[in-house]
């Protein structure tokens, strides 16, 4: 029968709605005749579930009507537009699932159901053969197929003549979806039924529908006939790829053996994935400026998937894989969205060795902030991590070697809004994989106290220029002491924030839960300062979580008096400690006993366990988000700089290059992700919350931690020509107590005095976010003496 020659049954005109202030519908029309079927199609948010909803009164409309059967029923409740004879099944079916199926349905029966309790459950079941043997199975236990199969029952317990049914196919399989669509149109002809059906499944929808009706953004914007249904050319019109899914692989007569997308849709060239974009209508790609993968590339890809694949399958998975691969085309064709710089700079110039005697700096510059503000006058080196844009960068590996940032990293605008000068790029090891001084690409990196001895890693360059005084203050990075293990050997003060306190926008990262990025400076009151410009949280970096930020700079002065020090007893005398180093810090801690604080030894035994976790993420984390993500990898929001992946991408065919450290991760990395999946990924950083735990504890008994921060004095640079042994020993020996605090915990190095000629560093650690406590500790022991005679 044609719909013109159908009376109508249910009307809406003009239909508004939605959700309290939120709009959804807007000014729907549309009507539905007796013993028809109308679909509605669209994609998901757009309104589907929301109009079903104000049809059967669950949502008031908020202009327009709503006609059953001629009488307005627009402000009626649900259960008097039950009563009139409409039926509704709501998305995830809306069972009892602690009842019996059989108490489901005589919960369902109504006065106006057209027969006694036991009759209209008995006439129901008829239509619903499956359900007789489940009769006292509870709703719960049931399969999510039977329990659409219930719901449907139980909507019909109402004898209604019109039926609303929200996705009925969500989430059942083939079999139960091929028999709902047979009971339906079953129901349809002996009853005389009419049905609304909200749904995505192409093949139930068009088995079941007289047309379908697309709606997107709340408005309906077209309408298929049952014969535009079995039409390639209209469906890909109306529908492009991804509003349906296909329980048999073939919305249309076309063959496809993709079983959730109908291949008509896919066989346009022109359309969207909508599941990826919800403008329905995307225009035509004229310029694909992304290779397509060949055969030769899929076979490959296939095979290191472990897919028996032939060639004409893959050949047909190219022709799938088109319609994806035309929005690369066009996100080719917008510039990213990263933010803007905001002062002028040169590029800066490499200096030569007469000006550079420590090969600490990698390009100097002359980048000057605002006029005015706290950082004023100072002069700032950036740990060649950093993006400055338009300077060089190369993170210490002849790999990014030749690669100019775009962008300023958040601290870097940070700092210059608040007055400050950059002074240039410090140099760092390659790709940040040593705490020794030996490993960049350029040389290495000379302590300034003794020529030939280690600055520290990995960002020696940032150290060793404040300690020589050729900058005020540095920015440093730290994974697994990087701040701090230079701090110590190059004498200066190294704070490394708790995790996510500063932002890492905008900076080359290792892995994402041991990132920290924070201030060097010569003293406590810089450093202060300084974290008072980086610290707070930039809605760009997924390491922060809605960070505490204070005023640091008023944690000076205090004094330790009455402050409660705990000497950690497991971070001295390790396997690679030195008695004369942990003497020098033991000496530190009396002094603090001097100034009024309380001090003991505390025990906090899985101490060494949190050196074993932190191997585990650092190896396996940054092989999946340093080597094969390119210095981004995925599953996070936040600012990604693309031009940073594609330089960082060259690792693979120049992989010789690669540092002995950096090698040695890798191949640890690479093995326990592929060898045990993983697991122990999972499992150091279960483990390493439990430590967490046992320092949280301790620090409710005393306010700060106290150890060495390097348990060595400065070694010795290896040379050129050291066996690949020495080089890793050199890279990885000092980080005993640093790398247990990339767990999160703020931590300083605070120089404590010399030994050999080489400055010592003492190591504070406080609570998640106190660093105020650190510095006010930090600043008292300062004060109290000139730490080079103690």
């Amino acid at each position: 029968m044609k719909q013109e020659d159908r009376a109508a049954l249910f009307e809406v005109k003009s239909l508004s709605g939605g959700y309290g202030k939120v709009p959804v519908l807007h000014g729907i029309d549309f009507q539905i005749g007796e013993n028809e079927v109308v679909g509605i199609l669209g994609h998901n948010g757009m309104g589907k579930s929301t109009l079903l909803k104000t049809a059967m009164g669950f949502l008031p409309a908020t202009s327009g009507t709503i006609r059953f059967h001629g009488t307005e029923i627009t402000r009626m409740a649900p259960n008097e537009r039950a009563g009139l004879g409409i039926g509704y099944v709501p998305q995830g079916r809306g069972i009892f699932p602690q009842l019996s199926v059989r108490d489901n349905l005589r919960f369902a029966w109504h006065d106006y159901s057209g027969g006694s309790e036991d009759d209209v459950i008995d006439a129901v079941l008829e239509d619903f053969p499956r359900l007789v043997r489940l009769l006292d199975r509870e709703g719960g236990a049931l399969s999510g197929g039977e329990q659409q199969l219930l719901a449907l029952a139980r909507c019909l317990m109402g004898d209604p003549e019109f039926l609303l049914l929200d996705e009925p196919t969500e989430g059942i399989q083939p079999s139960i979806i091929e028999e709902m669509s047979e009971t339906l149109l079953k129901l349809r002809h002996e009853r005389g039924l009419s049905i609304l059906l909200v749904e995505q499944n192409f093949d139930f929808i068009s088995d079941l529908s007289d047309r379908v009706l697309v709606l997107e953004r709340g408005r309906i914007t077209g309408a298929l006939s049952k014969t535009d249904l079995s039409d390639q050319a209209k469906v890909d019109q109306f529908l492009g790829f991804g509003a349906a899914r296909s329980t048999r692989g073939s919305a249309v007569p076309s063959s496809s053996t993709n079983t959730d997308a109908p291949t008509s849709a896919l066989s346009n060239p022109t359309r969207m994935p909508s599941d990826l974009l919800s403008d329905a209508s995307q225009p035509a790609v004229t310029n694909m400026t992304i290779k397509r993968p060949t055969l030769s590339q899929m076979r490959t890809m296939a095979e290191r998937f472990g897919m028996s694949l032939t060639d004409a399958e893959l050949s047909e998975y190219c022709e799938i894989i088109e319609p994806y691969i035309q929005a690369y085309d066009r996100l080719d064709a917008l510039p990213d969205n990263l933010p803007e710089v905001r002062y002028p700079r040169a590029p800066g110039h490499f200096p030569d060795a007469s000006d550079n005697a420590l090969n600490a700096w990698y390009v100097k510059t002359e980048v000057k902030g605002a006029m005015d503000g706290p950082l004023r006058g100072k002069r700032i080196a950036l740990k060649d991590t950093i993006c400055l844009a338009g300077v060089p960068m190369m993170n210490g590996s002849s790999i990014m070697e030749g690669y100019t940032p775009e962008i300023d990293a958040t601290i870097v605008t940070r700092m210059l809004d608040a007055g400050a000068t950059i002074a240039g790029k410090a140099h760092c090891e390659n790709f940040c994989l040593s705490g020794g001084s030996h490993t960049n690409a350029k040389g290495p990196i000379h302590n300034p106290w003794k020529r030939g001895y280690m600055a520290g890693g990995s960002s020696g360059g940032s150290a060793a220029l404040v300690a020589a005084g050729e900058v005020d203050m540095a920015i440093a990075g730290d994974q697994g002491g990087s701040i701090r293990i230079p701090a110590s050997n190059c004498g200066v003060y190294g704070m490394k924030a708790t995790h996510g306190l500063v932002p890492y926008s905008g900076v080359m990262p290792i892995e994402q839960t041991i990132d920290h990025v924070g201030p060097v400076t010569k003293t406590v009151a810089d450093n202060a300062m300084l974290l008072e410009i980086l610290a707070g949280e930039d809605g760009l970096d997924p390491r922060q979580y809605k960070p505490r930020t204070y005023r640091y700079t008023e944690a000076l002065g205090k004094g330790a008096h009455g402050m409660r020090i705990g000497i950690l007893k497991e971070g001295f005398g390790g396997p690679s400690a030195e008695s004369d180093v942990d003497q020098k810090v033991r000496a530190a801690a009396e002094r603090f006993r001097e100034l009024g604080a309380r001090v003991d030894e505390v025990s906090v035994p899985e101490h060494g366990l949190a050196v074993d976790c932190w191997t585990a993420i650092t190896v396996e984390g940054l092989q999946d988000h340093m080597m094969h993500g390119n210095s981004a990898g995925t599953n996070y929001r936040g600012l990604f700089v693309p031009s940073m992946m594609d330089h960082m991408a060259q690792w693979r065919s120049r992989p010789d290059e690669l540092s002995h450290s950096l090698k040695t991760c890798m191949f640890l990395g690479e093995y326990f992700q592929e060898r045990y999946r993983g697991r122990f990924y999972g499992k150091a950083q279960n483990l390493m919350r439990k430590v967490n735990e046992k320092y949280a504890a301790a620090l409710k008994q005393y306010d700060l931690l106290l150890m060495p921060t390097v348990p060595m004095k400065p070694q010795q640079i290896p040379p050129a020509d050291c066996s690949i042994s020495l080089y890793v020993q050199r890279a990885f020996e000092m980080i005993a107590n640093t790398a247990p605090f990339n767990g999160g915990l703020p931590a300083m190095s605070v120089p404590c005095g010399l030994l050999e000629g080489l400055p010592i560093g003492m190591m504070l650690v406080g609570p998640n976010y106190g660093e105020m406590k650190i510095y006010q500790a930090a600043h008292a022991f300062e004060q109290s003496d000139d730490w080079r005679t103690m």
